[in-house]
């Protein structure tokens, strides 16, 4: 089956005891911002336990459905309050609403690590293999093809379906673009100084995506707009992020919009330390401060919402009718309800009504079509620092 199992049959008395080993680095989760030590060797962290196989049963479309056994593999670890956090919380209402049985399996910042996760999530034989970002992408596309019969899920990426057979695997890909869009209408509205920033965490199509519809919503109020834009290289070094913002607050911009995983934490520190205003990504960071550090929170008058938690449940309830496109990739904006910008008390209140309005009607016109956003993907180096050039202070 696997590639690696030289070494595991040396013997069939051997072979019998793997049913019940895992051998998967995990730690405490990765939500943007926190938990940067590594998690390696330790036990996986698992949902609760799925009830009995005789309540398991679900119907769709008329036909019994077993509860899946499902392994959430994350480039990172949960506590990033924002888009591994976003995974988990899918996954644990998939578990909750439809009885599956979830193991969470955080595997660290050590890429070196993540195709033996993947290799052995799926020696276990678990069901489904659901994994996050670009990270898994080709762990994925060297151990799928070997497990014909397990089902892989990768989100925010895409496997390469011109490389080989990858019919068991189904692609989520966000259009971000379209979500950063409408945070850009926002902050230009609000911008007193008439200068953004936005710091991505890699210079890469994924993260280009939020920059580039974040600049044009932006664009779209204030053509002479200026936005600074910056990579932190890393996802989980918010001290690095939080000098780089500094920075940026230092030059003039009074919103700054971070894509940046677990480094994002430290935009937001800089905010609260500056008094300016900084935009959430993937979860609603606001609301996740809310309890925690109002002050910090009053300062986050949006997040960009990618909605991993609602694409995933929808993944399995497509699974479970039958529907779920194999073998394909799907591309999921805000008419899917996949991104968007998050509405709640702080949004309400710091944000002026006009600019709403403003907001919802190009939400709407993104949705049906009317308003098309750019996207990086497709585009060159050479086009997105074109971009970037045209914007710069």
């Amino acid at each position: 089956m696997r590639k690696k199992v030289m070494t595991i049959i040396l013997s069939a008395a051997l072979a019998m005891t793997l049913l019940t080993g895992c051998g998967s680095d995990s730690g405490s989760a990765q939500t943007p911002e926190q938990n940067t030590e590594q998690q390696e060797e330790e036990p996986a962290k698992e949902s609760e336990e799925a009830p009995a196989a005789d309540e398991e049963e679900k119907e769709a479309d008329g036909e019994t459905q077993e509860a899946k056994r499902i392994a959430l593999l994350l480039s990172g670890n949960l506590g990033d309050m924002s888009f591994l956090d976003s995974a988990n919380n899918g996954t644990t209402e998939i578990a909750s609403k439809y009885g599956a049985e979830v193991k969470v399996i955080e595997m660290g910042s050590d890429a070196t690590k993540y195709e033996t996760n993947v290799l052995d999530a799926s020696d276990e034989g678990y069901d489904i293999i659901i994994g996050s970002g670009w990270q898994l992408q080709e762990p994925f596309q060297n151990v799928a093809q070997d497990y014909p019969d397990i089902k892989y899920i990768i989100f925010d990426a895409a496997v390469d379906y011109t490389a080989g057979d990858y019919s068991n695997v189904y692609s989520i890909s966000y259009k971000s673009n379209e979500a950063a869009y409408l945070a850009g209408i926002m902050a230009a509205n609000m911008s007193e100084t008439g200068i953004l920033g936005f710091l991505g965490g890699a210079d890469g199509a994924v993260i280009n995506d939020f920059m580039i519809g974040y600049i044009e919503g932006a664009k779209s109020v204030n053509p002479d707009i200026k936005v600074i834009c910056g990579y932190v290289d890393d996802y989980s070094d918010s001290p690095k992020c939080k000098e780089m913002a500094l920075a940026q607050y230092n030059q003039g911009a009074d919103f700054i919009f971070t894509a940046a995983g677990a480094s994002g934490i430290g935009t937001l520190e800089a905010a609260k330390e500056t008094g300016k205003y900084a935009i959430g990504v993937d979860s609603d960071q606001a609301m996740l401060y809310k309890d925690s550090d109002p002050a910090q929170a009053e300062l986050i008058p949006a997040s960009v919402m990618k909605n991993v938690d609602a694409t995933l449940v929808r993944a399995y309830e497509k699974i479970l009718d039958g529907t779920l496109p194999w073998g394909e990739e799907e591309a999921l904006g805000l008419s899917d309800g996949a991104v968007g910008l998050s509405d709640n008390e702080f949004y309400q209140r710091l944000v002026p009504d006009d600019v709403k309005t403003q907001i919802e009607e190009a939400s709407e016109q993104i949705a049906k079509g009317d308003i098309s956003v750019k996207s990086a993907y497709g585009l060159t180096t050479e086009e997105v620092r074109e971009i970037i050039n045209s914007v710069a202070p």
